[in-house]
């Protein structure tokens, strides 16, 4: 249990995966999953004390109806195999969405069994959290020794801003789980009599707290304003003299950085947020999401499937806003819920959270966690890491909430050892075959950039074998192979490129999460290989597949101009240009030329 709680946000593997930042975050949790379900009998007794406070039973019926809505929704998925693994840029589909509510039912037993469990959870966490909130300040001064810090830098001259992202792969995932560690070691700080950890705690607070204002996370710094006053509503603390003078001191060391040369960066981030005060087009995309969700309003379009299926309901004022940026999620965690599993997802989402609150109306540090949580998670989707802490906390919450008992005997069924062994094989095949064919992604990649077609090739087939529902490999291989065919000097490697090129581009129509992306790869190397059919083909795909997306649209208008069909091409240049929203001067230019035309 503990190993999954320190291990999961930490692990990274860049070099070794590809998908570094979470292929070894949900290889975790399933394993150590797998071996706790070897001891299912002895788990059985902490998830059977839950039954014995109301609270604790409406929790399991809470996290059975999530369970059962990620499972039908699943069942009638616009895209089963998609929902059943999950995309490629979280895993958070039906295996890893299962794994994360086993885990808050086994934790919340383990807790209810023996309260005193909660202490080391949160021993566990902070340690966790010190250490990553180190390594997210140390990104910030520019000592990274896994990746270079222009991954993670954007901008340019005095406006370049740095947004650390820690073990998360992106800095407002990083961010958002330290609000929970932040509220963590001070629930740690109330509760602990060690003197050593005590003071671990409160340094871990601050270390967090720096970490999330260095991130330049606006959504982790309003969730630690909203948890923070929350906190001093139940707790209602007196604050000391020692207490004010640290405070004092880090403000005032804050903002010494700040006007500091070290603190040019943070000085940027601050620059380009008040450039945009209202959160880009966040507003804009949870109301077309809240469009997508009201077709399928029962059960969703499945779990994962917003990549797919939301370009259909983009609105041209989101594309005018923001015309070639790939939405990835409704950046809202009930909206989340809503779009992928429908209302009953979204309510038992909803119905969980206010148990928990109810259940955390005395408990200042916790309560004040959740709210920080909750706030955040507006602004942003559960991945496997956050998913882990923010159930972790509700099941302290609820443990919290049950009388402590002497421990009793409890019958168990024979039936539940061949289920947990089942579900434990499950999740390691799925590890397994996740690992394997990850890795085996990284080597293509790797050698498809040294310029060994052969060894990418044979590196690729194994993707191919393990990984049937590694959505985005196709488009991602054939764009690599597309790179290496047109700057390679060698013409034979050339030529065994350009055809890796072109067979994963065909069967990434049919497997891509971006199906638009996928059409469009489709449609560029047939250009290559002058196949105007291939090219119209392609792009009039891409655009079924996104209407509001301005480049098929700017592309066809320039085929259908050279191929002699004006009226058709003047329409789609029209439209190019209405939904480019005059970011691109080049589609402009285009445009407008094509617009002339007699």
């Amino acid at each position: 249990m503990l190993l999954i709680v320190a291990m999961a946000p930490l692990a990274i593997a860049p070099g070794v995966l590809s998908a570094y930042d979470i292929t070894p975050k949900i290889a975790i949790l399933l394993f150590c999953e797998s071996v706790l379900l070897i001891f299912c009998k002895q788990l059985v007794n902490g998830v059977l004390t839950l039954f014995e406070s109301t609270c604790g039973k409406l929790y399991v019926l809470c996290l059975a109806a999530q369970w059962l809505s990620i499972a039908l929704s699943t069942f009638w998925s616009s895209n089963p195999m998609l929902s059943v693994a999950g995309s490629s840029w979280r895993r958070y589909g039906l295996i890893g969405e299962s794994a994360i509510l086993l885990f808050a039912l086994i934790v919340a037993g383990w807790f209810a069994e023996d309260r005193s469990r909660i202490r080391v959870a949160l021993r566990t966490a902070v340690a966790t959290g010190a250490a990553a909130s180190l390594y997210g300040i140390a990104q910030y001064f520019g000592w990274d020794p896994l990746f270079p810090s222009s991954a993670y830098q954007s901008g340019e001259g005095p406006f370049t801003i740095v947004r650390p992202p820690g073990t998360f792969g992106h800095a407002d995932y990083f961010a958002n789980w330290l609000v929970i560690v932040a509220f963590f070691a001070l629930a740690l700080a109330r509760l602990e009599d060690d003197r050593l950890w005590k003071i671990t705690a409160r340094v871990t607070m601050l270390l967090a707290a720096f970490a999330i204002v260095l991130s330049g996370t606006r959504s982790a710094l309003l969730g630690l304003l909203a948890g923070a006053m929350v906190f001093v509503a139940i707790a209602r603390p007196r604050i000391d003299r020692k207490a004010l003078l640290i405070m004092t001191a880090a403000a005032a060391c804050l903002a010494m950085l700040y006007i500091s040369p070290a603190g040019a960066k943070l000085r940027a981030r601050v620059h380009w947020s008040l450039d945009d005060v209202g959160g880009g087009a966040r507003i804009v995309l949870w109301r077309d999401s809240l469009h997508m969700a009201m077709r399928r309003p029962i059960l969703g379009f499945g779990p994962e499937t917003f990549t797919q299926q939301f370009p259909l309901f983009e609105s041209v004022e989101l594309s005018r806003a923001y015309p070639d940026f790939y939405q990835e999620s409704p950046h809202n965690m009930f909206l989340d819920d809503l779009t992928s599993r429908g209302l009953p997802g979204a309510l038992s989402l909803l119905a969980v959270c206010a148990l928990v609150f109810w259940a955390a109306r005395s408990n200042a540090a916790l309560a004040a966690a959740l709210t920080g949580a909750i706030v955040c998670q507006q602004f942003m989707v559960l991945t496997i890491p956050t998913a882990l802490y923010f159930y972790l906390l509700l099941s302290m919450i609820i443990a919290s909430e049950i009388p402590s008992r002497p421990a009793e005997p409890r019958r168990f069924s024979v039936i539940l050892m061949p289920l947990a062994a089942a579900i434990a094989i499950a999740f390691c095949a799925f590890a397994v075959r996740l690992i394997v064919a990850d890795h085996a992604m990284a080597l293509a990649e790797q050698r498809t950039q040294s310029g060994d077609v052969q060894g990418a090739t044979e590196a690729y087939r194994t993707v191919q074998r393990w990984g049937s529902y590694y959505g985005d490999s196709d488009l991602r291989y054939s764009r690599a192979m597309t790179r290496l065919a047109t700057t390679t000097r060698s013409f034979a490697t050339s030529v065994a490129a350009a055809q890796q090129a072109i067979e994963s581009s065909v069967r990434a129509t049919a497997t891509a999460e971006d199906r638009q992306n996928a059409w469009y790869n489709f449609a560029t190397i047939a250009a290559v290989r002058n196949d105007r059919a291939g090219v119209e083909n392609g792009l009039r795909s891409a655009i079924a597949c996104a209407p509001n997306w301005f480049k098929p649209h700017w592309t066809l208008s320039q085929l259908l101009e050279l191929t002699g069909r004006h009226p058709e091409a003047r329409r789609e240049a029209s439209i190019a240009m209405e939904l480019d929203g005059g970011h691109d001067p080049e589609v402009t230019e285009t445009s407008q030329r094509i617009l002339s035309h007699p």
